[in-house]
């Protein structure tokens, strides 16, 4: 039985929270450790970052399928962005991921409240670090690490937490601290899955 999509992006994403749990190992996850830089985050950061395109896109097919974030063969962060404020503002916005083994807290998509013109700083440092990596060297550090991880996260349990298979694999340092339900979802995975529900 082939893995569903939802399985297939967490599994990824458990992949990438142990890379996380392995940099915790040597740089305490802390706002102080915030400016914090290295090869280690730049690879978590690439990776977090490519994942999340991906998982919007999956989000997209799922919440609004006849949307441009959907149907675009290249959706970027605007056509996800345009859609998350239609669609999904209010839980997106107030999200909150919290850190194992920390105090830190991250509201990743909070920005979202300000409206189309919005700007994720998180995003804006991937994409440096992705396209100019030795003129933005130093952005890839422990904040927009933990953030990227966060935003993905958001989408990843969204996508995850209402489809009708059990979940397979917990978190070991990521979770919600809180977050509003979306039954904007509900209806695509109800279909999608209710065929040979027990």
């Amino acid at each position: 039985m082939m893995k569903s999509a939802a399985q297939l992006h967490w599994d990824y994403f458990l992949l990438l929270e142990k890379d996380l749990i392995a940099i915790a190992e040597t740089l305490e996850l802390s706002e102080n450790n915030y400016s914090a830089y290295g090869p280690r985050l730049v690879q978590l950061i690439l990776s977090a970052g490519s994942e999340l395109d991906v998982a919007l896109k999956s989000l997209a097919l799922a919440m609004c399928p006849e949307n441009d974030a959907a149907t675009n063969n290249q959706p970027n962060m605007c056509h996800f962005k345009y859609m998350l404020i239609e669609y999904a503002q209010d839980q997106f916005a107030t999200a909150s991921v919290k850190f194992l083994r920390s105090e830190i807290v991250l509201t990743p998509w909070a920005s979202l409240k300000d409206g189309p013109n919005c700007v994720f700083d998180w995003w804006a440092s991937y994409n440096n670090i992705k396209h100019k990596r030795a003129e933005y060297y130093e952005s890839a550090n422990l904040k927009t690490a933990l953030e990227l991880v966060g935003a993905l996260f958001v989408v990843d349990a969204y996508i995850s937490e209402v489809t009708l298979e059990p979940h397979h694999g917990f978190t070991q340092i990521v979770d919600w601290d809180s977050h509003k339900h979306m039954p904007q979802l509900e209806q695509y995975y109800a279909a999608k899955y209710s065929i040979g529900k027990k």
